[in-house]
C-alpha cells in the first residue's frame, strides 16, 4: 500500500472510493452534500484541499492498493502547533489495519512538516473502531458533546480526542 498526498489525479479514483463506500460511510458521519458525487464536485473538493494544503492550513492523502483507493485521511484547520485529524476507510479495508497505518502517516507528517504538537480528533459515539485506534496512538477523550448530531434519526454524542507530542 501507498500512502499519498491527495492531487488532481486521484479525481476519478475518489470519486469511485466515496460512491463505493457511500452508504458504510453515512452510517458513521454525517453524509456529504449530493452535489460531492461527481467528478465536478470531487474536482472541486480537491482544489479546496488543495488551497489548504498550499496555505499550510491542510494536508491531504490517499491510501492506494494496486492504483485503488482504500482510505484517506487529513490534518485540518492547523495552527497554533495544533490541528485536526481525520480518516475514513473504504468498508472493506476495516479491521486491518488501515486506519492504524492512515493515523501513523498523519502524525509523522503533522511533527515533520507541520511541528504540531497537539492533536485532536472528533468521533461519534456510533464509532467504537476509530475510538480504538486514536487510543493506540495515545489520544485520550477530553469531552463529549451530548446529543450533537442526528445521523439516520437517531441523536448522537460527539466525543473530543486529544493527543500532546513533543
Amino acid at each position: 500500500m501507498v500512502f499519498e498526498k491527495l492531487a488532481k489525479h486521484h479525481a476519478s479514483q475518489l470519486l469511485d472510493f466515496e460512491l463505493d463506500n457511500k452508504q458504510w460511510f453515512e452510517t458513521l458521519i454525517e453524509p456529504r452534500a449530493k452535489s460531492f458525487y461527481s467528478i465536478k464536485g470531487v474536482t472541486e473538493h480537491i482544489d479546496l484541499l488543495n488551497v489548504q494544503m498550499d496555505n499550510g492550513t491542510g494536508y491531504s492523502g490517499v491510501l492506494l492498493q494496486d492504483n485503488i483507493i482504500v482510505a484517506r485521511a487529513n490534518i485540518k484547520d492547523i495552527s497554533n502547533n495544533e490541528a485536526f485529524v481525520g480518516y475514513r476507510v473504504a468498508k472493506a479495508f476495516t479491521g486491518k489495519g488501515v486506519a492504524s497505518f492512515c493515523l501513523s502517516q498523519l502524525i509523522n507528517i503533522a511533527q515533520s512538516k507541520f511541528n504540531i504538537t497537539e492533536l485532536k480528533a472528533l468521533v461519534l459515539e456510533n464509532n467504537p473502531a476509530s475510538m480504538h485506534v486514536l487510543r493506540k496512538f495515545g489520544f485520550e477523550a477530553t469531552s463529549r458533546n451530548v446529543n450533537t448530531k442526528t445521523l439516520n434519526g437517531k441523536q448522537l454524542s460527539c466525543i473530543e480526542f486529544f493527543a500532546k507530542y513533543s
